[in-house]
């Protein structure tokens, strides 16, 4: 008989108190990890297919070569990000019959932790596409010329170079640091709630 069950079978002297424990306790939010990161899963996703939504107005705009392949590349990235994460969402409501809880949870965290490394390692040969393709589109508006005119000039050359190596590292820690705050520390969390389960074992 556990401490519940105990619980239950000594019989309340006092009515008032036999009709607050008929009640219940309330219900506290859930501070379970793996909601966290799901409910930030989903987030990432729809604002990811917004931010697609805004890559193909740009290159509806801007229907030069060098606009389609800079922004496509990063287009696809963000469809990839988002649909993975669309993916994962799912994926943790799907919970296998035969797995303990302990394993359902080391599952996750092993998905989870890969997913935010690719994420990171992909986006950091990303970053130089994007900020390429970003730096003409403003030259060209900032110019009131098209990007082949504003490219054929060396120095606009060099400062696009020079632009992309002083965006790169800001941009990475960045999106590190906001990857870690949506899930790095609920997947933290998870790791914690794993190791104190297996240590009861």
């Amino acid at each position: 008989m556990n401490l519940e069950q105990d619980w239950e079978a000594i019989p309340p002297a006092d009515k008032d108190l036999a009709a607050l424990l008929a009640k219940g306790i309330p219900k506290q939010p859930s501070k379970d990890p793996l909601q966290k990161v799901k409910r930030n899963l989903l987030y990432n996703s729809i604002i990811g297919f917004c931010i697609c939504i805004m890559y193909i107005v740009v290159i509806t705009k801007f229907p030069v070569w060098e606009v389609l392949l800079c922004i496509g590349i990063v287009l696809a990235f963000t469809l990839w990000a988002s649909i993975k994460a669309l993916l994962l969402f799912k994926s943790i409501n799907n919970v296998a019959s035969d797995n303990t809880l302990l394993q359902e949870m080391k599952k996750h965290y092993a998905t989870l932790t890969v997913w935010m490394k690719m994420q990171q390692q992909v986006a950091l040969f990303i970053y130089p596409v994007s900020a390429a393709g970003g730096f003409m589109i403003g030259g060209s508006i900032g110019a009131g010329r098209t990007i082949d005119e504003i490219m054929q000039k060396p120095v606009i050359v060099i400062a696009m170079v020079i632009t992309i190596i002083l965006l790169i590292p800001p941009c990475y820690y960045l999106a590190k640091w906001m990857n870690k705050k949506a899930f790095g520390n609920y997947v933290q969390q998870l790791k914690q709630n794993i190791d104190a389960l297996e240590n009861e074992q």
